[in-house]
């Protein structure tokens, strides 16, 4: 009688002890098996441009034709034209990877491709630049020179200031000089003419808003103008 107590006293336990570490597990089971949050949307990948191509001399007669490749994570694509000597620009936007739109001839224009998706977040594609004459032509104006640094609206250190720029032409067997235009008033006044080189540097010791642009030029006479970009100098 006695063993009989003792073998069901240590059953009894057994069942207790095993109870006990079931009812831990469920609980830790319990707190981690809640409604789990669905992953946000993916930022869109920016696109691959196609055509036309950068640098280019675009032909069309009735409407510029745009291509581009597609983007991941992408439900719609923004295209941004840009006439850069007016600096008018205008966009639309598609679900399709290519657009027309019709264009004043004799200009030179950027374009890119805003991607854009259900997310807060966009990409943007590389900027390419074409010519759009509408017939062959000898000879064209170099594009209007990129403002490198400082960047628009910069604030710099007084002293020696780099000034650095870019340029393309699509007669790529030209040869180019630039006109350095810098002032605090609005960037008329030439400060170097005919320079070479896409780098500057000049000394500002004076503090304030500072004008300037690049006007590039050709062997043939032709030229563009960056338009006015500003940096502010202090001491």
């Amino acid at each position: 009688m006695k063993k009989i107590l003792i073998l069901s006293f240590y059953v009894f336990s057994i069942a207790l002890i095993s109870c006990s570490g079931g009812s831990d597990g469920g609980g830790n089971g319990g707190g981690g098996g809640g409604p789990v949050d669905p992953p946000g949307p993916v930022a869109p990948s920016a696109a691959t441009l196609s055509k036309p191509a950068n640098n280019s001399e675009c032909l069309e007669v009735d409407a510029v034709k745009f291509e581009w490749n597609k983007s991941d994570n992408t439900d719609s694509y923004t295209l941004v034209i840009k006439n850069l000597l007016t600096s008018e620009s205008i966009s639309q936007t598609t679900t399709s990877t290519s657009a027309e739109v019709t264009l004043t001839k004799g200009y030179p224009y950027s374009w890119y491709i805003i991607s854009t998706n259900t997310s807060t977040s966009t990409a943007s594609s590389t900027k390419w630049k074409f010519y759009l004459s509408g017939e062959p032509q000898k000879n064209h104006a170099p594009f209007p020179a990129d403002i490198l640094a400082p960047k628009p609206g910069a604030t710099v250190n007084a002293g020696a200031i780099q000034l650095s720029w870019s340029f393309s032409d699509i007669d790529t067997g030209d040869s180019h000089t630039f006109d350095v235009y810098l002032d605090q008033n609005n960037g008329s006044t030439v400060y170097s003419s005919n320079y070479t080189a896409t780098k500057r540097t000049v000394t500002l010791n004076d503090p304030g808003t500072y004008y300037w642009k690049i006007v590039t030029k050709d062997n043939h006479g032709s030229t563009s103008d960056s338009g006015v970009s500003t940096f502010i100098v202090i001491d």
